[in-house]
């Protein structure tokens, strides 16, 4: 097949849509060996593509992406994975400038093709939901942060130090590992050490917000940056970081009645918190604090609230987790690069951290922000562990115990200080099977068990960051 246009291309992708994937195979009269990626095969033979790694666009005029998503428990869409772009040359990356970049080249129009990732259909019935063509440059705010990233990415190779990139220096463009023995090593223009293989991709949660604002259409979120030109000579750090500036060290009462925020009559302490940090963003939210770039830099926002002893009583919840799920996966795949949730959290999230302090005098100041990432050494290390520990409870079976009309388990706690530590992510305690709990993957190890209680349910849990590591972070603040 020749395709002249990407218009060709698209009208061609959306015909595959809601065709089974062994009706596809027995139509193009295929022969794909193992069924990993069965999904991707299929998408580019349906456009008469020979699999290659060529750095042209597939089509010459678009690129193809099949990818998966998953529905999350609460109903919501979420990207599967991060969508792997070109692997990256370091020695030609050196020379190049943006705008006439491989990246740009060979990815400026993707066609991309989403299927729906569900383990509990067979892999030859999984279908093409939708195909969507996703233009680059056709979104400025977004191409002026992938830009940034890029630079980002090339400045390290500009250095010599294309062994220290990681997925955390950057925001919605990433820079993933590929291959993780001797033989996935490579040269590098400004050093003599060899760096780890890596491939431009767009990071997890980017893709989840191209998925739910613009292709399922679920929400959009205000957007913190209304005219991209402010992004051409500031970073989105800079210049979130010089919204904050004017109201750093101001009192709470202070800061309400220079952004006219109505005020409350509850005596809470960090009542205004959240409702400061969008006014000053000037996003609106009635769910915390969402805005447009955050999701898709996996940027969580966190207001941090200390009291006059310097100390914060909230740890921070992460996403929840189903047990049967987590032990299944593995820290790393196959290529190096982050596999398990929790990991891949941490290797994409850089936290937002808004310190408020109650001073002396009883009244709320506004301290400090801070962007912070975890450490690489500390994910792969106490975090990891923690990980581990906590898979290994579940498959020997989790140890519970009934006393005092309480449960206790012997999951990671706080006082085991290893960063993180696991407790319930749900409206109430249950051990039956229904919307609070989920099942284990071996029978739980029961002391003094109730009668009207399982063997293979448990509340569901959750990963949540120990409130003394936030404060470690932000100390300097304080």
């Amino acid at each position: 097949m020749d395709f002249k246009t990407k218009e060709e291309v698209h009208n061609r992708a959306v015909q595959i849509e809601n065709i089974k994937q062994k009706d596809l195979i027995k139509m193009l009269n295929l022969h794909i060996k193992g069924k990993k990626n069965a999904m991707g095969d299929v998408f580019e033979a349906w456009f008469g593509k020979p699999k290659d790694s060529a750095s042209q666009p597939d089509l010459g005029v678009s690129e193809l992406k099949a990818t998966p998503f998953k529905r999350l428990k609460n109903g919501d869409i979420s990207a599967k994975e991060r969508l792997v772009l070109n692997i990256i040359n370091y020695e030609d990356l050196d020379k190049e400038n943006f705008e006439n970049s491989h990246l740009l080249k060979k990815n400026k129009v993707l066609e991309l093709g989403y299927y729906e990732y569900n383990k509990d259909i067979p892999k030859e019935d999984w279908f093409f939901a939708k195909c969507v063509m996703y233009e680059m440059l056709n979104n400025k705010n977004d191409l002026e942060i992938i830009k940034k990233d890029w630079e980002i990415i090339q400045s390290y190779v500009k250095q010599g130090k294309a062994e220290e990139i990681n997925e955390g220096i950057t925001n919605y463009l990433a820079a993933c590992t590929k291959g993780v023995n001797k033989h996935s090593m490579r040269t590098q223009p400004n050093s003599n050490v060899m760096a780890k293989q890596r491939a431009f991709s767009l990071k997890g949660s980017f893709m989840t917000t191209l998925l739910r604002d613009y292709i399922f259409g679920n929400k959009h979120s205000d957007a913190i940056i209304k005219d991209s030109t402010e992004l051409s000579t500031q970073s989105l750090e800079d210049i979130i970081n010089s919204k904050f500036k004017p109201f750093i060290g101001k009192s709470v009462k202070e800061i309400i009645n220079n952004l006219n925020i109505p005020v409350k009559e509850t005596k809470t302490i960090g009542k205004y918190n959240v409702e400061i940090v969008n006014r000053i963003l000037g996003i609106k939210s009635r769910t915390g604090i969402e805005a447009d770039e955050f999701k898709k830099a996996s940027i969580v926002p966190k207001t941090i609230q200390f009291n006059q002893r310097n100390i914060n009583k909230e740890s921070m919840s992460l996403p929840p987790f189903k047990f049967k799920d987590l032990v299944e996966e593995n820290w790393n795949d196959k290529d190096g690069s982050p596999e398990a949730s929790l990991n891949v959290y941490f290797s994409e999230t850089k936290f937002l951290f808004v310190v408020f302090k109650t001073e002396d005098d009883g009244d709320n100041y506004l301290k400090g922000i801070k962007f912070f990432r975890v450490p690489d050494e500390q994910r792969d290390g106490v975090i990891r562990e923690a990980w581990q520990q906590t898979v290994n409870a579940l498959l020997s079976g989790v140890k519970l115990s009934f006393k005092n009309n309480r449960v206790s388990n012997n999951l990671i706690s706080s006082k085991d200080k290893k960063i993180i530590h696991v407790r319930p992510h749900a409206a109430r305690s249950s051990y039956v099977d229904s919307k609070d709990s989920n099942e284990l993957p071996t029978p739980a190890k029961w002391t003094n068990k109730p009668d009207s209680y399982s063997n293979n349910f448990m509340t569901t849990q959750s990963f949540w960051i120990n409130s003394k590591y936030i404060k470690s972070a932000v100390e300097d603040l304080l």
